[in-house]
């Protein structure tokens, strides 16, 4: 599994490294340690919650700046996407493939792909008008059953203390 997740990482890191060549930018330190965090992580983000994690995971002090402008590369490469959840911005790996359902837990912010080929086939046949799509990403947002538990332990709690 983890040979197939640093293969991924290598194909994503050759693709910044072409647009980065392409528009006069360098592959630095700085850029693999966010990218690596980011692709280490399994749920959704905010450029607060990255730039800690690049500090206790990598060992590498980088500072807020670089962290958003990073951010705006990699979303011009489609390595991250932008997610807008419950009015505020949070960022999400965005190499799922052209096509793909992820689940998103809104209390946690665990992330992962669904594989649902029912859901899939509905997707690709819809009838667009004056549209063509190339893929698509669709989140269904909920509670996890972890935080479902959690949940149903708080509200029994809850009862047994009145």
């Amino acid at each position: 599994m983890t040979d197939r997740i640093d293969n991924g990482l290598d194909v994503l890191k050759e693709k910044l490294a072409g647009y980065l060549q392409d528009n006069g930018l360098r592959f630095s330190a700085e850029r693999n340690a966010i990218l690596e965090t980011i692709y280490s992580m399994d749920c959704l983000f905010t450029p607060a919650q990255l730039l800690e994690a690049v500090s206790e995971r990598q060992n590498f002090l980088v500072s807020r700046a670089t962290v958003y402008n990073n951010l705006r590369i990699f979303e011009s490469v489609g390595l991250v996407q932008k997610v807008l959840l419950d009015g505020s911005v949070k960022y999400d790996r965005g190499w799922h493939g052209n096509c793909s359902t992820r689940l998103v837990c809104t209390r946690c912010m665990k992330a992962w792909d669904s594989h649902d080929d029912r859901l899939d086939t509905l997707v690709r046949e819809m009838k667009l008008r004056r549209f063509h799509m190339a893929g698509y990403t669709l989140y269904i947002h909920g509670l996890c059953s972890g935080c479902m538990q959690a949940a149903k332990r708080k509200k029994k709690s809850n009862r047994t203390k009145i």
